[in-house]
């Protein structure tokens, strides 16, 4: 008994909250909000009957000091006499309307240094262009100052230290900090770990008429001026870095706003969870194994240890805006948070959806959305869900094909890509907000994404005008490009292809023009038919000996391989120079002790089916010695044999048609490179890279230009090896494909496509060349004419009407770039005056009454002073924009006309 109490007496009480001071607060929000909007108008000095200073009968009392917390209104004399000493302090007059903020340089006050305060100077000496600037804590201020010039000598410095103040320079310094914001900026910076640039800050805070808690969901967020008349452009992404601690409850700290602005309300997605989590299958991914695709079970490991393992949100990929009601804590899935945003968008026809996985997400989302009910059915008529372009390249071909942004329409220059800019700005913030209670946690996130949104719409003036100078030259550009290259194609072909590709875009279930349908290694897919016809033969007893490791075809086809490993290995060791390292050396020689334990091994399967070499490779050991390096040794393949020995038609044959293979595979990496290349040039012109990136540019197109010239070089060896066994098998069908290769024939496409100065000079004939082994239909063991005359240039059609497709869709995106930034900047104007004319409604009709009875003429002032915001932003837009329609009709812009980046609503 003794021992239990004394168990009971040390064991740790459970802590029990009676009081939950967040829970009580909520109930007087209101009265809050009412307070602050007080603030906004004169309060009770509307009842002043004059100037509130001493012995001051003034009525003409019209100022106000924010940083004093003085509500009382002054004159302008008395208010200059109470700043003598405070030149920093933020001053507001009343317009009749609402308090603007003047500065007190304006209002005639002076700063005097170099005396005491109160003293005045005989001889003050006004500082360089009576201009000064004093950098505080409430921010940067121009102020009139004046030094001590009385015959007391101290210099100027020290006259600015003894009044608190940091000069900038020692002569004649025309800027200096406070102390204090000196103290402020080494405190956050040592202790807080600031950067000196994250020191602006910016936070609006909306209201509604009728109160807090009777604001509709998503009222309080700053939604994008450019709104959505024709297509809706989000994106969807999960954020893994704003994970959360598992640190107090729901309980404890609800949330002051919930679902009221970015986040989605807890309670209800919760009760989705728990409604549809058991219900919902994801299927098996079809294509590659994104990390994306595992986010069920990541999500559920790391909510093991952490109550949100990340969040997921939905954003305007236009205007790069985070959309109201679309961020939840990362549980699950990302259906519930994509449909709550994009479900209140009612009068939008057509919504473009892209995610990393959008290949995989959107295969059963609408089998999904009609599980969930009607209450989460967007309105949209009209769907389209794309691969962001960064993210297209890690998907399988079939993806990139079908889910590219730049091969639909109506897209513009879009690339999907905001979610990802997005986060890189929030995850300034993951570190503070991982160890929050969950309802701060939203209510800091909400404010800092709203802050994000807000500085996005008040520079949209400077977007917009970045935008439209960088699509209407692209656009000129891309139109002239794709004429010229149309020009140089047969007409028939065009008009085919025009028809293809828009029955394709009016229905995306019929065949894609972008698609390459045909493999594009020729070598293989012949050594593949081979390999069948062996079989074949097997079947019917004509391959000989069982004990053979290798066939006959597949004998040379492998020799072929090995010569062209010869000849990058004599092309390594010529490569070797004399200062070369020992691990270069090591390198190169484990290659080739590699290689001529290949050619030996070759050497065995080569003599069962042809003997004869057995007498040609003992006669060339007799004459070279033993010392022959393996990319040296002689392979004897059919055609050096041909001229020593007669040989077996049928062998003679398989290595002809391999080396057809052969030439065709040589093309297509001639032409790859010099696509390339086309790249390298544009990235090594590019001036305003740095120095090392125009130096690995350049080395790259030099690297590229050596690559070209060894296929150059291997074509026409193989081409002069084709003309000798074409002697002993009478064919030649193949010389009107694998032509005569010349140095002015190896040249880009965009050089005789849009050459400045030979326009007629067209397309070089290696962008028409088939690939042999691509075309259906096989080639005959014996004769190679019936197969050219039934596959005339089918792959080399294919090629260039891929080409021509892309060429379109560059042009088309570009104009639809520069038709959906100047519509846009139509949009913005027309919200900005519906905005004002919403605010000024709201000061007439409403604003005083309800909840705001306590706030007197603050809510009016509140509101007139938004409306005023809204003014003052599209007249700053609307200067802008003054030569936007010039530059469209004229495709071209002004580059004199640069754009500003400074932003005075920030």
């Amino acid at each position: 008994m003794a021992g239990d109490m004394e168990d009971a007496a040390t064991a740790p009480h459970k802590r029990v909250y009676t009081y939950n001071p967040l829970v009580s607060f909520s109930a007087h929000i209101d009265n809050y909000l009412a307070e602050s909007l007080r603030r906004e108008g004169r309060g009770d000095a509307i009842s002043q009957p004059s100037c509130a200073g001493i012995a001051c009968e003034n009525e003409d009392f019209v100022y106000r000091c924010v940083t004093c917390r003085d509500a009382r209104l002054f004159c302008q004399a008395c208010i200059v006499t109470a700043h003598m000493c405070s030149p920093t302090h933020i001053i507001q007059y009343w317009n009749g309307d609402y308090f603007n903020k003047i500065p007190l340089k304006k209002l005639g006050l002076r700063y005097q240094v170099g005396h005491l305060v109160g003293e005045a100077c005989a001889h003050p000496r006004p500082a360089f262009g009576s201009c000064f600037t004093i950098v505080d804590t409430n921010g940067i201020h121009d102020v009139a100052l004046d030094f001590c010039n009385c015959l007391r000598e101290c210099p100027l410095t020290s006259q600015l230290q003894r009044a608190w103040l940091f000069p900038g320079t020692v002569t004649e310094p025309r800027i200096a900090v406070t102390v204090a914001a000196l103290e402020q900026f080494q405190m956050l910076t040592f202790m807080g770990k600031t950067p000196p640039d994250n020191f602006e800050a910016f936070i609006r805070i909306g209201n509604s008429p009728t109160g807090w808690q009777a604001a509709k969901p998503a009222s309080l967020d700053p939604e994008s001026p450019a709104a959505w008349e024709d297509t809706l452009f989000v994106g969807v992404d999960a954020n893994f870095k704003l994970e959360r601690f598992d640190v107090s409850s729901e309980e404890k700290d609800p949330g002051l706003g919930r679902a009221l602005s970015y986040f989605v309300d807890t309670k209800s997605f919760k009760e989705h969870l728990f409604n549809f989590d058991k219900r919902i299958i994801q299927p098996r991914s079809t294509c590659n194994d994104h990390e994306a695709t595992k986010g069920d079970k990541k999500s559920r490991a790391r909510s093991r240890a952490l109550a949100a393992s990340g969040v997921s949100g939905v954003i305007c990929t236009h205007h790069e805006l985070k959309l109201p009601l679309s961020t939840v804590d990362l549980r699950v899935e990302m259906d519930y948070g994509y449909l709550s945003a994009v479900r209140r968008f009612s009068g939008v026809p057509r919504i473009v959806t892209t995610y990393d996985i959008a290949c995989q997400w959107s295969i059963n989302l609408e089998e999904r959305i009609k599980v969930y009910g009607p209450d989460m059915t967007p309105p949209l008529s009209s769907k389209l869900y794309l691969v962001p372009k960064f993210h297209l390249p890690g998907h399988i071909k079939e993806c990139q094909e079908k889910y590219c942004m730049s091969f639909h329409t109506h897209v513009g220059n879009n690339d999907g890509e905001a979610p990802e800019r997005s986060w890189a700005i929030s995850n300034g913030v993951a570190a503070s907000t991982r160890e929050m209670s969950p309802g701060h946690r939203h209510e800091k996130l909400d404010q800092h994404f709203g802050d994000v949104n807000w500085q996005k719409n008040v520079s949209m003036g400077t977007s917009l005008l970045r935008k439209i100078k960088d699509a209407v030259p692209n656009a000129a550009e891309f139109e002239s490009r794709f004429k010229c290259f149309t020009a140089t194609l047969p007409m028939s072909d065009v008009a085919q292809w025009t028809t293809m590709v828009e029955t394709w875009e009016s229905d995306r279930e019929q065949f894609n023009p972008f698609a390459c349908i045909v493999a594009s290694k020729s070598e293989a897919a012949m050594r593949l038919q081979l390999a069948h016809e062996d079989a074949q033969d097997e079947l019917a007893g004509l391959e000989g000996d069982q004990l053979y490791f290798t066939s006959l075809k597949d004998m040379i086809a492998q020799g072929i391989q090995i010569e062209a490993s010869q000849q990058r290995m004599a092309r390594m060791n010529k490569e070797l120079g004399e200062h070369s390292t020992d691990l270069q050396r090591a390198q190169v020689l484990e290659k080739s002790n590699r290689l001529r334990r290949r050619v030996e091994s070759w050497f065995v399967q080569q003599e069962v089916h042809m003997p004869v070499i057995r007498g040609l490779r003992v006669r060339d050991s007799q004459g070279n010695g033993p010392s022959v390096p393996a990319y040296s040794q002689p392979l004897y393949l059919p055609l050096m044999v041909l001229l020593h020995h007669p040989c077996d038609d049928i062998v003679v044959h398989a290595e002809a048609r391999l080396r057809i293979g052969q030439g065709f595979n040589l093309l297509h990496t001639i032409r790859g490179h010099l696509l390339a290349l086309a790249k390298g040039y544009k990235d090594a012109d590019a001036t305003t890279l740095p120095q090392k990136e125009q130096l690995k540019c350049h080395k790259t197109t030099r690297d590229l230009n050596k690559c070209i010239t060894q296929a150059k070089n291997y074509y026409r060896d193989v081409r002069q090896r084709l003309m000798t066994l074409s002697a002993k098998t009478g064919e030649y069908s193949w010389q009107s494909q694998l032509r005569v290769l010349e140095d002015s024939d190896v040249r880009r496409i965009s050089d005789s496509a849009v050459g400045a100065f030979d326009m007629e000079q067209g397309m070089s004939w290696i962008w028409y060349a088939a690939h042999l082994g691509d075309v259906p239909g096989g080639v005959n063991e014996c004769t190679f004419a019936s197969f050219f005359n039934l596959c005339p240039l089918v792959i080399g059609v294919i090629d260039l009407r891929i080409e021509w497709c892309k060429a379109r869709a560059r042009a088309h995106r570009w104009r639809e770039e520069c038709k959906l930034v100047s519509a846009d900047m139509q949009r913005v104007k027309r919200t900005l005056d519906h905005d004002a004319n919403l605010w000024l409604s709201r000061a007439q009709s409403g604003m005083m009454g309800g909840a705001f009875i306590a706030a007197g003429e603050g809510a009016s002032v509140y509101a007139k002073c938004q409306a005023a915001i809204c003014v003052a932003i599209k007249s700053t837009f609307q200067h802008k924009w003054r030569c936007v329609e010039e530059w469209i009709s004229l495709g071209e812009t002004d580059e004199s006309a640069a754009v500003d980046n400074e932003n005075p609503f920030v």
